[in-house]
């Protein structure tokens, strides 16, 4: 199982530790469009993918849909937490075509870690670095200037291509070239003071114009494949700016939820404590009511 030593909270293990870690997995197929694991069922299992595809996603709240965390392929892995803490999953796993895991169930990892506790340090310098790296992104920005990023990264001949391609396609370089054009052939035309060098048809400037489409043309290529390049990392970033507000509205949601929650259980223990009050204030005045009365006669 030559998966399970690519595995990154796995790989920094003795190699004879991973070895006898392979023996420990078991095969699992699953259908297209099965369920997995769903969130907040408690999780007890790790599962690398051999074959096929696993889709990840959490549900939306107050609302049918899911929303797609990733798309998981051969070699990937997920549930490793449950390995460690045993706690609910925090998204839904769906098999998306007919896949083929290797499972490892809790306790058999958990005994293995007992009689292997050189291995639970190694795994915890891994996830503690994984957690570095997600702080990290949780904490910076999605949002960035993709033209900022690329100009750091642009070579002298990617910043001269790119200004060919902007001066090339604007009316200074038509205006230029026309004006160009008609002082060629009209030298080349009228025969007054000297012989031309370029007589009709004009073979040498063909020669021209045919050089400069042909080296235009790749720098313009250039330029354009950058362009696109800049418009595939934004649409990332917009990804990802969309799904990180996503999954900050629905934690904003669950305050106001737990908010609301708080309040009614509030507002109910203040109505009984007020019943109760009253129910006393009852209690009192029926205990003095005869007391009045034989005061009365």
């Amino acid at each position: 199982m030559d998966e399970i030593l690519k595995i990154p909270i796995f790989e920094k293990l003795p190699r004879e530790d991973r070895e006898m870690l392979s023996g420990l997995w078991e095969r699992r197929s699953v259908k297209d469009g099965e369920v997995l694991f769903v969130k907040g069922e408690p999780g007890a299992a790790m599962f690398v993918i051999r074959k096929g595809t696993i889709e990840i996603s959490v549900p939306l709240r107050g609302k049918e849909g899911k929303l797609r965390i990733s798309h998981l392929h051969d070699g990937d892995f997920f549930g490793e937490l449950s390995l460690i803490d045993g706690r609910p999953r925090t998204a839904t796993a769906t098999a998306t075509e007919e896949t083929e895991l290797l499972q490892m169930s809790r306790p058999v990892f958990m005994t293995f870690l007992l009689k292997h506790p050189d291995v639970a340090v190694a795994m915890l310098s891994e996830i503690a670095d994984r957690l570095r790296q997600t702080d990290e992104l949780v904490t910076s920005l999605a949002s960035r200037n993709v033209n900022e990023e690329m100009e750091e990264h642009l070579s002298l001949g990617d910043k001269l291509a790119d200004r060919i391609a902007e001066f090339g396609g604007s009316w200074a370089f038509i205006s230029a070239f026309m004006v160009f054009l008609v002082l060629w052939m009209g030298l080349n035309t009228v025969q007054i003071w000297f012989k031309p060098i370029d007589e009709y048809p004009y073979i040498f400037l063909n020669l021209i114009l045919s050089c400069v489409a042909a080296l235009q043309a790749p720098v313009i290529m250039m330029s354009q494949n950058r362009a696109q390049k800049k418009d595939r990392l934004k649409a990332e970033l917009d990804y990802q700016v969309n799904l990180k507000s996503e999954l900050m509205l629905q934690e904003l949601h669950d305050k106001v939820d737990e908010l609301r929650r708080t309040e009614i259980r509030d507002i109910q223990a203040t109505r009984q404590g007020a019943a109760a009050i009253e129910e006393r204030i009852k209690a009192v005045e029926r205990v003095l009511r005869p007391g009045r009365r034989r005061g009365s006669r």
